[in-house]
């Protein structure tokens, strides 16, 4: 893979995304709830006067979360509509150092749902995950 990575932390495990696919990186402040909505959906916020639907990754990804709420957002967008994507830490930007290489590890459904692969980087070896399936949730394992 050639191009750079977003490195971001969420329930103390570190991943990345391609950086091309995030808009910004907000810190989110004020989510308001969305009655009867998926438990990944933490709710709404807006930027720049546009919504966006919050991602709770670490319950998209069905880990279990500390108490303490995610402090920050990956903005992107995915078939017309924005999303937040709830995350505890960002930190860095960097350069893939080889291609995507396939999964040898053995990892939990949620991680396994949304990874791409792993890959060398400056930080060591990361996993890449699917921005796409994260959005979509832990009940659309089947929909990719």
């Amino acid at each position: 893979m050639n191009g750079e990575l977003l490195v971001a932390r969420v329930a103390g495990e570190r991943f990345a995304v391609p950086a091309v696919r995030i808009q910004s990186v907000i810190a989110l402040d004020r989510v308001v709830p969305v009655p009867r909505a998926p438990g990944f959906i933490a709710g709404l916020t807006t930027l720049r006067s546009r919504t966006l639907t919050v991602i709770d990754v670490a319950r998209s990804l069905g880990l279990a979360q500390p108490e303490a709420a995610a402090r920050f957002a990956l903005v992107t967008e995915c078939d017309g509509c924005g999303y937040a994507l709830a995350v505890d830490s960002v930190e860095n930007v960097v350069s893939a150092e080889g291609p995507v290489e396939q999964l040898k590890l053995k990892l939990a459904d949620g991680w396994l749902r949304t990874a791409e692969g792993v890959v060398p980087t400056s930080l060591g070896t990361v996993l890449i995950l699917d921005l796409d399936r994260l959005i979509a949730g832990p009940d659309m394992r089947d929909a990719a």
